[in-house]
This record gives C-alpha cells, structure tokens and sequence, in this order.
C-alpha cells in the first residue's frame, strides 16, 4: 500500500505537530527536544524547511542531530512521528549532564600477617599471625557525576570507593611440623576471611624454624583479594543504551563518578616498618613522605613504586638504614611497598671465588640464593655448620636471620 493509498485524505509532504524540551532526565548540558509530526520524520522536514524552537522564532541548528523516530497511524492511517532531536552535532563522546553529588565512601583497612619463630630444646615452632595494619574508615566525600553521550558500549574499568564490589582479603594457612627423629610429620590447613580489610602484599608469607637434627616447623601464608585502591570513581561505569542516530549509528548513555583527590597506598613486610602506613588520601599537588626502615639488625631489601599508575622501584643507598620517597606534586592512585630481609655475607679462603652473585646480597624473609663457585670447593661452612656440596652450585634457602657462607679450596 503507497503512501497516496495509506494517507489519501493528507496532502501535505508533512507538518511539525509539536515541538517542546526533551523530557529525557539528565540530558542537562544540551539543548534538546522531542517532536512530533505527521506524514514524514522531523529529520526530513528539518532538511527542507526551518524547525522554529518554541517561544521564539529561533531555527534549530542546521547541524542538529537527528535520532531515529518512533512510528505510528492515527484512525485516519496518516503516519504520526515522534522524535528526539538534540540541537548540536553530537561527536563520538559529549558531555551532557555533570553535577555534584555526596556519597559514602569508605577508606579500606590494610591486612598484613607477621612471622613468629622459635626453637627450643625440644623443637621448634613457626607461626604467622594476621594483623590489622589500619583500619577501615566510612565517610561522606562529594563527588563529580558526568554522564556521556558516546558510540562506545565500553565501561571504564571497576574502581570502588564504596563497600560495593569491594574485594576483600582472605588468608588461607599451612603448618607444617616435621620430626626429624621419629621421621614423622604433621599439616594443618585453615582458610579465613576478613570482610573488613583489604589485602595487602604481606599476606603472602612465610616462616622457618628448626632444631636442627630433631624437629622442624614451617608456616605459609596466602594472600587473596585486591592490594591497589582506586580514588578515581565509585562504581563500574554505568553504560545504558540510547537511541540510534539516523544514519544508525547506536549511542550509549555512560555514567562516572571521580573524586579530585589523590592517594598513597603503603605496606611493609615483616622485619621493618614503613611511615605513614595503610591507605591515606591526599590533595593534588601535597608532597607526602613515606619513610621505610628496617628493624635493627635487619636491611632493605626492595622499595617498589606506583606512581600514578606507572611502575617501578627505588635503588637502596644503604640497607642498613632508614630511606625515605616523596610523592611530589601527588596526583591519581600510588603505592608504595617496602620488603625487609636478612644479608647473605659470601666468604672464601685460598685458590676459589665467586663467579656469582657479586658483593653482600639482601633478602627476602624466606628468600634464597644461588651461589655459583669457579671451581667446587673442598670444603663449605654455614653460619659454621659444614655443609656437603658437589660441584660448583650451592643454593641457599628459607633464609630467615642473617647468614654467612664460607668456602675454601686446598
């Protein structure tokens, strides 16, 4: 059926019905309008004649931006269109609402575990205990909304500033008990949750503790969850489907909420402390100073940066000593993680080297090292245990206090 057939008692190529302030909430940033008309789309009569916004003789923009109409017939069969319309050219992402907004935010807890060691006569015991290295804190905190037109249906990624969606820390433990007499052992296995706190590195751990000879004892730790916090939004963004433009490009509504503020995110493995610690925001522009020392008798082992979401790591002037990072000029998210250890003092005595590692080495707690000699030594001593090696490799490991290897060659 034509349209002479469909319409025969309308003459017209087609006439503006209405046209009024589109309703659509919170299309606030743009001018735009709903209209209704008869017999073809606004779009068509747009490009023929001018479309007056009401209450003044003032045209629509002849780059208005046109979106696909919905259709429908009166009793008479004549076609009825309404259509939304916004009165600029819409790029591929614009801006068309933003305010201001308070929501609840909460500044997570950081959860860490320390290792307890001990040996005694009748053998010896590894333990490692959670801990609450701050904790976490709820607050009202404004916040900007901005809502997008865009082409794109991609969210931006998950952030939480808000107790939803927040990943929270679970630990799982192993102990180990060996008896080295009876040649027997024992593990026992746990697994806790902390709702409350958010992960941090040191809750993967370890610890070792032996009377050499009679018993031995190990504990591990396993962290899970999240151990970055973004200050950057509140939610995963909102993406909801708009209407498709004429020429069928599809728009998608996209909602973000950020926060002007940035943040430091600082942990610190056993055997030493970092200051301030746990999460803390800051204005853009502060200078926060984060200083890392080690307990006494104990070194530096690494310091680890994110800065702004860039990483990398700071060279260790002594690790004896206490060093400090500033966060100059802060701006987005920055974590700052410090790890402890012990020293590996390397010796050797007549015609033998090291090929490697060169120099003192400082590690980890429950870290290793490789040694390679340039030639097999005849004789290799522990913190003065003699040890057997065969060839040039010997490897060090579960080292939890400060050793010293000496080979010598005959």
């Amino acid at each position: 059926m034509g349209f002479g057939q469909r319409a025969g008692k309308f003459n017209e190529l087609g006439q503006i019905q209405s046209i009024k302030p589109a309703s659509q909430s919170p299309l606030t940033q743009v001018d735009s309008y709903t209209i209704t008309s008869t017999g073809q789309p606004a779009s068509v009569i747009h490009a023929r004649d001018p479309i007056f916004k009401p209450g003044a003789e003032t045209v629509l923009n002849v780059n208005a931006t046109f979106f696909t109409p919905t259709e429908s017939y009166g009793s008479d069969g004549v076609p009825q269109y309404s259509q939304y319309v916004v009165n600029a050219n819409i790029s591929s992402s614009t801006l068309i609402s933003q305010y201001n907004k308070y929501f609840t935010v909460t500044n997570p807890g950081v959860m860490s575990t320390s290792g307890a060691y001990a040996t005694a006569a009748n053998g010896g015991a590894a333990t490692l205990i959670p801990r609450a290295l701050s904790e976490p804190s709820t607050f009202r905190r404004e916040g900007l909304v901005q809502i997008y037109l865009t082409t794109s249906s991609d969210a931006d990624p998950e952030v939480a500033y808000s107790d939803e969606g927040v990943n929270w820390c679970a630990i799982g433990f192993d102990n180990f008990f060996f008896n080295l007499v009876a040649e027997s052992a024992s593990v026992k296995s746990s697994y806790r949750t902390f709702k409350k706190y958010l992960n941090s590195p040191g809750t993967t751990n370890s610890a070792f503790a032996q009377n050499t000879g009679t018993y031995s004892s190990s504990a591990n730790s396993f962290g899970t969850g999240s151990s970055t916090y973004n200050v950057n939004g509140i939610y995963r963004s909102q993406v909801e489907p708009f209407f498709k433009k004429n020429d069928g490009t599809q728009y998608y509504l996209k909602t973000n909420v950020t926060f002007s503020a940035a943040s430091v995110n600082a942990n610190a493995s056993d055997n030493g402390s970092i200051s301030p610690e746990g999460f803390k925001a800051y204005t853009i522009g502060d200078d926060p100073t984060y200083t890392a020392t080690p307990n006494t008798g104990k070194f530096l082992v690494s310091i680890n940066l994110v800065t702004n979401g860039s990483s990398s790591s700071l060279s260790i002037v002594n690790p004896a000593n206490a060093q400090t990072h500033t966060f100059t000029d802060v701006t987005g998210n920055n974590s700052i993680e410090a790890t402890f250890g012990h020293s590996v003092t390397i010796g050797t005595t007549g015609a033998i080297n090291v090929s490697s590692p060169s120099g003192v080495q400082y590690v980890a707690n429950g870290g290793s090292v490789d040694i390679v000699f340039s030639t097999p030594p005849t004789g290799l001593t522990f913190n003065g245990v003699a040890q057997a090696i065969d060839g040039t490799n010997y490897t060090v490991s579960n080292i939890i206090e400060n050793i010293t290897v000496a080979a010598t060659k005959s």
